[in-house]
């Protein structure tokens, strides 16, 4: 008898077991494990920290841990819809920590931005937040200030249903914002359908002038009831007031054939004195020119152009248009093809330029780089063969002369010495001039003076720059 009681005892016990994995099977504990696994912070890496991982290798393509780059593409010529360059912030625009992630487009607009996909509970009701800034400028002066800017959109968003395409309407967008030069939460809230959600980052510039920099750092993802609030009270959302009249936003269109070269003659027409312009020269307009552009090319302003030639508040001018330019007294033409030193220091001569040795005729999805990679040249020998002022910017159908000989400038074995305590930068893979002057905290006017560089777009990797103090 006593047999029997004991061996219903253990049987007892092991039906309470049973019953307990049932419960935890049917999800009665689950809901308390779920509770748990959203309080905080659901997203890997919110702060954006090192490492930062090479996508497919691609050194352009470095990215925090834990996040994914996108963008969309497409567009009439390679200045529309680029994809960024991202990279590791640098230390001047991290916000809290030791990284933030940074995404850019240099004379080309975007579509594009990051994103990251985590495990959630279905209908829970969900946050996304996350700090950013944009610096935005056509003039490269000061790397703090944005001066004509692209006209920056950006806007965060959920997925409800854990898509990773940044193009479905299933994702519920915040409202796009435009600001400058400082950092601002950006925020949506939507509810989970499925057992994961993506979270979504996206910046749209509308204009392709100059270089357009997105920061990112500090972000969140969790029920809306545990969200953080601002930390760092907004600066006034006024965006700021252009210093001179903004260059029109409209593509141009594509040509079939390169307009001929026209070079400037200098005129006698009298001008104001006022902003140390004593008299002008002529100018007829090709395709792709803008007014900064020909204001930085001849030492004016925006402002004068505008005003000596009544252009509309839009600054659109047109192809075949013939402008008058302010410039200062005397003007020199510049050289219509001579390229760059290799090293960009005093006495470094090329021996010989390129000759026309045939033609090519753009394709849909060619890029200057391709092109001169197909016929043994540079990008920067082509853009000064065919006179073109923004190397991002070329046509499908443009005829691009073709080099037929370059003979590559003799590079010296010893650079010149430069001057006691000055410091000096050798040029890497994937820098460009506006790089180089945020890591040193000079001006890219001031890097120019002291290499004596005219096209700030032409440098050259192992090119030793001289760093003004």
């Amino acid at each position: 008898m006593r047999q029997r009681q004991y061996v219903s005892a253990r049987a007892l016990v092991g039906l309470v077991v049973a019953l307990a994995v049932v419960v935890v099977s049917l999800g009665v504990i689950p809901s308390q494990r779920a509770s748990a696994y959203q309080t905080g912070n659901l997203l890997q890496n919110p702060g954006f920290e090192a490492p930062f991982v090479s996508i497919n290798g691609d050194t352009t393509l470095q990215v925090a841990t834990g996040w994914q780059p996108w963008n969309l593409a497409g567009g009439s010529s390679s200045a529309l819809n680029a994809r960024p360059e991202y990279k590791a912030a640098p230390t001047n625009r991290v916000r809290s920590g030791s990284s933030a992630q940074e995404y850019n487009t240099f004379y080309a607009t975007h579509d594009a931005g990051v994103y990251q996909r985590v495990a959630v509970t279905p209908g829970t009701a969900l946050q996304f937040s996350v700090y950013a800034y944009i610096w935005s400028s056509a003039t490269f002066d000061n790397p703090s200030a944005s001066e004509d800017p692209n006209d920056v959109q950006i806007r965060v968003g959920i997925d409800p249903t854990g898509g990773t395409d940044p193009a479905s309407s299933n994702i519920v967008w915040s409202a796009p914002v435009e600001y400058y030069d400082q950092y601002r939460m950006l925020s949506v809230t939507a509810t989970s359908s499925s057992t994961a959600v993506t979270a979504f980052v996206r910046s749209q510039p509308q204009d392709f002038v100059g270089t357009t920099n997105i920061f990112l750092d500090d972000a969140y993802l969790g029920p809306t009831g545990s969200a953080p609030v601002e930390t760092q009270a907004p600066q006034p959302t006024t965006a700021p007031q252009p210093t001179s009249a903004p260059v029109a936003t409209t593509a141009p269109q594509p040509t079939t054939a390169p307009q001929a070269t026209t070079v400037p003659v200098p005129t006698s027409t009298p001008v104001s004195s006022s902003g140390g312009f004593s008299s002008t020269v002529t100018y007829v307009v090709q395709r792709g020119d803008t007014v900064s552009a020909l204001a930085a090319q001849y030492g004016s302003t925006v402002a004068a152009i505008v005003q000596a030639n009544s252009l509309s508040n839009s600054a659109l001018i047109y192809v075949g248009q013939t402008l008058i330019i302010p410039v200062t007294s005397p003007y020199t033409v510049p050289p219509t093809f001579t390229p760059a030193p290799i090293y960009g220091q005093p006495g470094a001569q090329p021996t010989a330029v390129a000759s026309v040795g045939g033609t090519y005729t753009v394709a849909y999805g060619d890029t200057l780089t391709s092109i001169a990679a197909r016929y043994n040249t540079t990008a920067a020998v082509l853009a000064q063969l065919n006179n073109i002022v923004n190397p991002n910017l070329i046509y499908s159908g443009q005829v691009l002369s073709i080099p037929g000989v370059v003979v590559v400038p003799t590079v010296p074995t010893q650079p010149t010495t430069p001057a006691t305590g000055a410091t000096t930068h050798t040029v890497r893979p994937g820098e460009n001039l506006y790089r180089i002057s945020l890591m040193y905290g000079v001006t890219m006017d001031a890097l120019q003076r002291a290499n004596g560089i005219y096209n700030p777009n032409l440098i050259f990797t192992g090119q030793i720059l001289t760093i003004p103090r």
